[in-house]
């Protein structure tokens, strides 16, 4: 059975690849996904897959119903792309301006599209059935809300979804899959920091109030929070993503703005930094005579895989692409952060990983990078993956 699962992901191989390609032209952002949802919708009418469009967003979600009665396992594919502008060069290269898939949700759902064709040519066999969930907005943290708002979870035993990249360590093999228990993500919290000055010509400071200056020391400030604050080996990030101020070589603006995210697996820590950011922010501020709003959101929180599913999914991975590729421990605390958390806060969930950075090929660059790419080559595995973990769930 597992050695016919590589032998069929393998034969839609050039179909899985030529999918992911025409995703990557065209990566569209948040919970419009026009171009997108037509590719997906266009798939699983090939497949011969029914599905059901969302009403408040561009996610939808089909069902492939087995032979016999059972439980039903979903898998979660994310389609929306980020704002960077790509530079890789590829043939497939993003046609929209300043968009790109960037974190490699084309590959997820291509990859999630090619699994559903197998499954269902084999779904008489089925104890059960598979939900396959296509959503938007991960990026933007609104996607998950919305599927579940739509009960994409009703009867749903467990879930899992597949991420590729370099998110679980730049060590590991190209083609490695990781499945861990536990923690596998970070809580993700936005922050905007409005720092109001008062402006005035360059070349007479004293009668202004420099928000720069005091922006600057902020985020010096912020960054010694991590450093002298936590315990050492807390799992925890406080990074800058946005520095906003002026116009002018010689004008001192009126305000700058700070944008970021703080990302943490504890969430005693996580409320203790969000605090300590307000804090520093607002009395940095007042000391130089300037005004200080911050404003946090609450993002995902932390993706808890759970310990019995990850053993099946691990299980199932080895049984289908071996042993020597399927990695279920390593070192480091994993700090990206995913919506699929939504999910798996309600039912059993796994969120596992396929390393798709290859050095030799010149991929080596880190998600959200303007030159990220993946080793194609390897992607049959995650749909093999994909196939065996509904096989062995279901049976």
């Amino acid at each position: 059975m597992f050695k016919s699962i590589v032998e069929e992901s393998k034969k839609i191989e050039g179909k899985l690849i030529n999918m992911r390609r025409e995703l990557h032209k065209y990566p569209e952002i948040g919970g419009q996904l026009p171009k997108t949802r037509e590719l997906v919708c266009e798939a699983l009418d090939n497949i011969g897959i029914s599905y059901k469009l969302n009403v408040g967003d561009d996610g939808l979600v089909a069902e492939i119903k087995g032979g016999q009665k059972g439980k039903t396992i979903a898998f979660r594919a994310d389609m929306d792309g980020i704002h960077v502008t790509e530079n890789t060069g590829l043939a497939f290269e993003s046609k929209i301006k300043g968009q790109m898939h960037g974190c490699g949700h084309d590959a997820h759902t291509a990859m999630l599209l090619a699994a559903a064709e197998i499954i269902n040519k084999n779904k008489e066999k089925l104890k059960g059935n598979v939900r396959l969930i296509f959503q938007s907005g991960e990026e933007t943290g609104t996607g998950a809300k919305q599927m579940l708002a739509a009960g994409v979870l009703d009867g749903v035993d467990a879930i899992c979804a597949l991420h590729v990249g370099n998110l679980a360590g730049d060590d590991l093999p190209t083609g490695a899959m990781v499945v861990l228990p536990g923690p596998v993500s970070a809580g993700k919290d936005k922050f905007t920091i409005t720092v109001k000055g008062k402006g005035t010509h360059s070349a007479f400071p004293e009668k202004g109030v420099d928000p720069i200056l005091i922006a600057a020391r902020i985020v010096n400030a912020c960054e010694e929070m991590s450093a002298r604050e936590l315990p050492a080996g807390t799992a925890a990030v406080l990074s800058f993503g946005s520095f906003q101020a002026g116009l002018d070589h010689n004008s001192i603006p009126e305000s700058a703005v700070l944008k970021g995210s703080i990302r943490v697996q504890d969430v005693n820590i996580r409320n203790f930094m969000g605090e300590r950011l307000r804090c520093i922010c607002e009395h940095i501020a007042s000391a130089f005579r300037a005004e200080c709003d911050v404003e946090i959101k609450r993002g995902s929180s932390t993706v808890m895989n759970d310990e019995s599913l990850s053993s099946l999914v691990a299980e199932a991975a080895i049984e289908a692409i071996g042993e020597e590729n399927v990695v279920t421990k390593i070192s480091s605390a994993l700090m990206g952060s995913d919506d699929f958390a939504n999910y798996a806060q309600i039912i059993p969930g796994v969120y596992f990983f396929l390393c798709t950075n290859n050095p030799e090929k010149g991929i080596s660059q880190s998600n959200h990078n303007p030159e990220f790419d993946i080793d194609e080559s390897v992607l049959w595995k995650g749909v093999a993956a994909y196939t065996a973990v509904a096989i062995k769930f279901l049976s």
